[in-house]
């Protein structure tokens, strides 16, 4: 009885952790904070598919960020807005290739396409 009293303790407490990782990987992916997912070891468990996912939710929240202050910067300082304009860009070609690895990994080829360099190791 008290092994089982233990075991379901046990897994409580596991459940716990669990959701906490799950919170804090979700508070980097609201924060945009692409490039640090792969640190989360919940991010690490996750399938293609749901790191995939985890990065496209990450970097689009990212680029929301970044275009409302681009629109500050333009309106303030137009010939600042340059870099940015490229960043957003950029990060608009990584969100597009996600979305096409979706399409891949489901069909089973993503092994046969070259993955953006940002992107290495993450999916």
């Amino acid at each position: 009885m008290m092994e089982e009293n233990q075991k379901n303790s046990e897994q409580q407490n596991s459940g716990q952790e669990n959701r906490k990782a799950e919170s804090r990987l979700q508070e980097e992916i609201q924060a945009g904070e692409w490039q640090r997912l792969s640190n989360f070891e919940i991010y690490r468990t996750r399938s293609r598919q749901g790191k995939i996912i985890a990065t496209h939710q990450a970097l689009a929240n990212r680029i929301k960020q970044l275009e409302t202050l681009f629109y500050q910067l333009v309106k303030n300082h137009p010939q600042k807005s340059v870099k940015l304009l490229a960043e957003i860009k950029r990060l608009r070609i990584l969100l597009e290739y996600l979305l096409q690895a979706l399409i891949w990994e489901e069909k089973g080829e993503l092994e046969e396409h070259r993955s953006p360099e940002e992107l290495e190791g993450m999916i």
